[in-house]
């Protein structure tokens, strides 16, 4: 059995907290966290008490990456930092000879996001974006169904999403949400989560119409988005987002000729004549976090691009900002002459 890759994590927030940690946590065979690094020294020092408590061994604390990265030579890095630090920090582990998983959004800009696409092969190390979505169970088993030909030829999709963001909520309080560098503000730190999903399914979107509108003045720079698309093999799509107002946890929904399909992160439905035929469901552990630093584990061990790579990633945040512009200027974009956008 292989020596666990030594990791070292840099940032310790609420995601890392909530679910990178617990993650990893149930891969000890595929991981051991060296070092935390936090500016904040004792978010840092909590995080590694934490670990030792599962461990029994307390990883070594860190205020700079860099100080880390040279005294401590790890693996591979986990980043889970303001979304415009990603490039910098990526750069800089990668140049040290780590592995990185990066938190989505891969950059706060399509011109930042296209330089670090090229950055695995000129470093001979594996990158990669954590979104989780790509390995959530229900929507995984959706794809596979879609070409399996389960419904069809695939028609329509929708999806609309009350994904509410309440001051109660830890995360609206985050100091670069509510100052965003990214574009969109909480509309692609989400929605890329979407993107990535619609694209995994049904595959590249071809044009989007969008309005966009701001109905919380506390969730710069807008909240709400709806959106039009057309897929590239025809389908026509809607998707719809607020941040603003709560509402009912609602399904991804793809119609075919054949029938049609409710997803969940955890479970498909397969619906025919009105009525549901088959029914498939497995939780993802820890949101799909444990699947995603297996798949790191074995890009890191085989050698083989991961299933999250940065130009995944890339791909996803420029469908967001296709729609952003569409709602900025009001017209129809088509999403591939995003590919050479600067600002977005």
């Amino acid at each position: 059995m292989p020596d666990p890759i030594q990791l070292a994590i840099i940032g310790t927030g609420l995601i890392v907290n909530g679910k990178h940690w617990p993650a990893l946590k149930r891969l000890p065979k595929e991981f051991r966290v060296v070092a935390v690094v936090n500016r904040t020294r004792a978010k840092a020092e909590a995080l590694a008490d934490a670990i030792k408590l599962e461990t029994r061994t307390r990883p070594v604390v860190y205020a700079d990456y860099r100080e880390m990265l040279a005294a401590e030579r790890p693996d591979a890095v986990s980043l889970a930092l303001p979304t415009s630090l990603n490039p910098e920090v990526t750069e800089v582990a990668l140049a040290a000879g780590c592995h990185v998983i990066a938190e989505k959004p891969i950059a706060a800009s399509l011109a930042d996001g296209a330089r670090m696409v090229a950055w695995p092969g000129q470093y001979g190390r594996v990158l990669m974006i954590a979104e989780n979505q790509r390995y959530a169970n229900g929507f995984r088993r959706a794809a596979q169904w879609v070409a399996e030909g389960v419904i069809g030829r695939p028609q329509v999709a929708r999806w609309s999403l009350y994904a509410y963001l309440g001051p109660d909520n830890p995360y609206y309080q985050t100091a670069w949400r509510q100052h965003p560098a990214h574009p969109g503000g909480y509309l692609s730190d989400g929605g890329v989560h979407q993107a990535a999903v619609f694209r995994m399914i049904l595959g590249e979107v071809e044009t989007v119409s969008a309005q966009i509108v701001s109905l919380r003045p506390d969730l710069p720079p807008a909240d709400t988005m709806s959106a039009s698309l057309r897929f590239a093999n025809g389908v026509l799509g809607t998707y719809a987002v607020t941040y603003a107002t709560p509402g009912p946890a609602t399904p991804l929904q793809i119609a075919g000729d054949k029938g049609v399909l409710l997803a969940v992160k955890d479970k498909v439905e397969l619906w025919q004549a009105g009525k549901v035929v088959k029914t498939w469901e497995e939780p993802s552990p820890e949101d799909g976090l444990v699947a995603m630093y297996e798949d790191f584990s074995q890009a890191i061990r085989t050698g083989r691009p991961p299933r999250a790579t940065a130009a995944e990633a890339l791909a996803d945040l420029r469908l967001i900002v296709a729609m952003l512009r569409s709602g900025e200027t009001g017209r129809s974009v088509r999403v591939a002459d995003m590919a050479t956008d600067v600002n977005g």
